[in-house]
């Protein structure tokens, strides 16, 4: 129509060659656009990546081993729950809200054996070793013929009706926690193993034609999803990927014979001059009629897409190419589980098929002793090369036989093919839970604040695998109680086989080291330079001491040596003198703790709480003897004395606050305290003790000889700061009389 009406309009306005022209884009037009020819529609690759959960969803068979999504056939409403963290002492209580859910996947319309490894949004939920990352209760049901309803759907489902849902393969979760998947249902993809080991080409088309298809021998997959809207579709799927031939079974009408198109040394048939006639002349004594397509007919270039195994069934496609003129791109889906290097030589080999058979020929069989089944390859006299078999009529006393150039004799060389890299996630167990608490200084969110309640903290670890863990509260008894919360994350963790030597914590300490053997190897410790360490970073406890450190050599693979540290951060310079072996390292980490809330226990009173974890069987407790240090005023610093002309002994010392982590130059800092207040003990058999208001106290000249008299030489005296909640670690001062 558009080539008629563009002629006459391109003549009218240009003459002829107007009307050349305006024929031409009239055909485009026609054959493009208007008239179009319809597409041929191959079989789909369905991406067995998407969970759906739509009616009427097909559920494919599933061979081997694969990894399929599923669809959804039955769900509870989101469970909600509801928990009260927080709240009393004058304070009000935290409602938090967890979800969680209760549904059944269908994998498979064909019994399967077990179930692998699952992912939830693409990460990890199931390890290989049958291990949940996320806490829920799982059960497989196989897909048998003869298998029971579940009890948990029975029991929430009311009427009697449950369907046992027999030859489908579920999945069944119960209470999943969705707190890590944005409160709703993840999207799942489950590894599924219907079979022991790989299986066989000939085992696949038995099940989808129910038994009419028979292949002697087969190429083997690791696994294969069989889906369509009818047998032939499913079956397309594989045919048109790994090219074979059918014929009628002579021995069962009902039965279809398969073959490979492959050439086989030992089954070439041989066709003399003697069996056959020439189809050109009907006398044999013509030459054989023989007909090549056009080589652009053929495709330049052959796409497979296909589920690579070495990367967990991901999809993944292999591209073959050949010189020459032809058609653009032919697209090929095997929804099977195949090697790279498979792929790539099944793209070859369709590719070349393709090029090959463009010449064919027919040939007339006149001894009806021989008979030539589709798929079968033969030799032809004075015909170079091989030929297969691509159809064959009976009519009037002979056989009419359609025959296709064969790619050629042997297997086809094909470049190993590359797979790609993949990035696994991480499918390690999570192992016991080692808890620890921490009584902090200062809170760890603002550490330059002074602080009105105490500061415990929760940090948690176990092995490589392990993610976080609920935390409980000990009631008065010793046993587990109200849950306080989540540790959101592993913190770096580890033990000190030494002990840590005294130092100044007014100096860099480059004279002792620390060897910390941390839980597990995926822990790492690193060096920082002076700006990395004014900045806070490679901040530690060790023991009761926080300290930072600038150089972290490794030792081994979860063995470290520490060194070049400062000492006694925090107020926590009289706990340099007090270390032991065997003591708890944890590197200080605000996104890797809980905070514990004082509700849940009782400032300088011993606080036991129990974490548990995904693999913990039992919670795990920790208990701290008295919990509190933020509550409590700083020590003094810089004590010293002198002896006026009069010979009362003037004693002076610089305070410390709370609020002073800032250093701001010609500010008083304030004190952080209700009021201020010291108090002075005198290390000595006579005793004494002294509170003033102020940093600085004078010991009369009388009281000093009562020492001397008491042959007391050296004069010892404990500086202490008063708070509301306590009094400092002293300051101690030695003075010789």
């Amino acid at each position: 129509m558009a080539t008629l009406v563009l002629t006459a309009v391109g003549t009218a306005i240009g003459g002829p060659l107007g009307g050349a022209l305006g024929a031409i884009a009239g055909q485009q037009i026609d054959q493009n656009i208007l008239f179009k020819p319809k597409g041929r529609e191959a079989p789909r690759f369905q991406d067995l990546a998407i969970q759906t959960s739509s009616y009427g969803s097909q559920i494919p068979r599933i061979f081997g081993r694969m990894r399929v999504a599923g669809t959804v056939v039955w769900a509870t409403d989101l469970k909600e729950t509801r928990t009260s963290q927080g709240g009393g002492k004058g304070r009000p209580s935290t409602q938090v809200y967890s979800y969680s859910a209760c549904f059944a996947v269908a994998l498979s319309s064909r019994e399967v054996r077990q179930i692998g490894r699952i992912w939830a949004d693409g990460k990890l939920l199931r390890g290989s070793r049958g291990d949940f990352k996320t806490p829920c209760t799982f059960r497989f049901l196989s897909g048998s013929e003869d298998q029971q309803a579940d009890g948990f759907i029975a029991s929430a489902e009311s009427g009697g009706a449950t369907p046992a849902y027999r030859g489908l393969a579920l999945a069944i979760f119960e209470d999943m926690e969705l707190a890590d998947y944005g409160n709703r249902i993840p999207s799942l993809t489950f590894e599924i193993i219907a079979d022991d080991g790989a299986v066989g080409l000939a085992h696949i088309l038995d099940d989808i034609s129910h038994g009419r298809i028979k292949l002697e021998s087969g190429e083997m997959v690791v696994g294969y999803s069989a889906s369509g809207e009818d047998q032939r579709t499913a079956l397309a799927a594989l045919t048109e990927s790994i090219p074979m031939s059918f014929s009628c079974d002579p021995e069962a009408i009902d039965q279809i014979a398969a073959r490979e198109r492959h050439v086989d040394q030992a089954g070439i048939i041989a066709v003399t001059d003697e069996i056959f006639v020439r189809a050109s002349d009907g006398d044999g004594s013509g030459q054989l009629e023989l007909q090549t397509l056009a080589e652009n007919k053929a495709p330049r270039q052959l796409s497979l897409r296909y589920y690579d195994p070495s990367r967990d069934f991901q999809a993944g496609m292999q591209n073959a190419f050949r010189g020459g003129q032809g058609r653009a791109i032919f697209n090929r889906d095997l929804p099977a589980a195949i090697s790279a290097s498979d792929a790539k030589k099944l793209a070859a080999q369709q590719l070349w098929t393709f090029y090959q058979e463009r010449a064919v020929t027919r040939i007339q069989i006149v001894d009806t002793s021989l008979i030539l089944d589709p798929g079968a390859t033969v030799q032809i006299s004075d015909m170079p090369g091989f030929w297969r078999v691509r159809n064959r009529d009976i009519a009037r006393g002979f056989s009419q036989v359609q025959l296709s150039r064969v790619p050629g004799l042997g297997d086809l060389v094909v470049a190993a093919a590359d797979h790609g890299r993949a990035v696994p996630d991480s499918d390690q167990l999570a192992g016991m839970t080692r808890l620890a608490l921490v009584d902090l200084p200062f809170a760890m969110d603002a550490p330059t604040q002074p602080s009105a309640q105490p500061r415990l903290y929760a940090l948690g670890a176990g092995d490589a695998g392990w993610r976080k863990a609920q935390v409980f509260r000990a009631d008065a008894n010793g046993d587990i109680s109200d849950f306080v919360g989540n540790i959101p994350a592993p913190s770096v963790m580890g033990k000190t086989p030494n002990r840590l030597g005294d130092a100044n914590p007014t100096h860099i300490d480059r004279l002792n080291s620390i060897i910390i053997d941390l839980h597990n190897d995926s822990m790492r410790l690193s060096n920082a330079d002076d700006e990395r360490l004014l900045a806070g970073d490679n901040i530690a406890m060790i023991g009761s001491e926080i300290i930072q450190f600038a150089e972290a050599a490794p030792i081994s693979g979860t063995r470290y040596r520490l060194s070049r540290m400062i000492r006694g951060l925090g107020g926590t310079e009289g706990e340099t003198g007090n270390h032991l072996a065997d003591e708890d390292f944890v590197m200080l980490d605000a996104s890797t703790t809980l905070e514990l809330d004082p509700v849940h226990y009782d400032p300088f009173v011993e606080a036991t709480f129990f974490a548990l974890g995904r693999d913990d069987p039992e919670p795990v407790p920790a208990t701290h003897m008295s919990p509190g240090r933020a509550l409590l005023p700083w020590s003094p610093v810089h004590p010293r004395s002198h002896f006026s002309s009069d010979g009362d002994l003037e004693i002076r010392w610089t305070r410390r606050s709370r609020a002073g982590l800032v250093w701001a130059d010609h500010v008083e800092v304030p004190i952080a305290e209700e009021s201020e207040k010291y108090r002075l003990v005198v290390a000595s058999d006579l005793g004494n003790v002294i509170e003033t208001s102020a940093p600085w106290t004078v010991i009369a000249a009388d009281q000093i000889q009562q020492f001397r008299d008491a042959e007391v030489e050296l004069l010892q005296i404990h500086i202490h700061q008063l708070g509301r909640h306590g009094q400092s670690k002293p300051c101690l001062i030695s003075i010789t009389l």
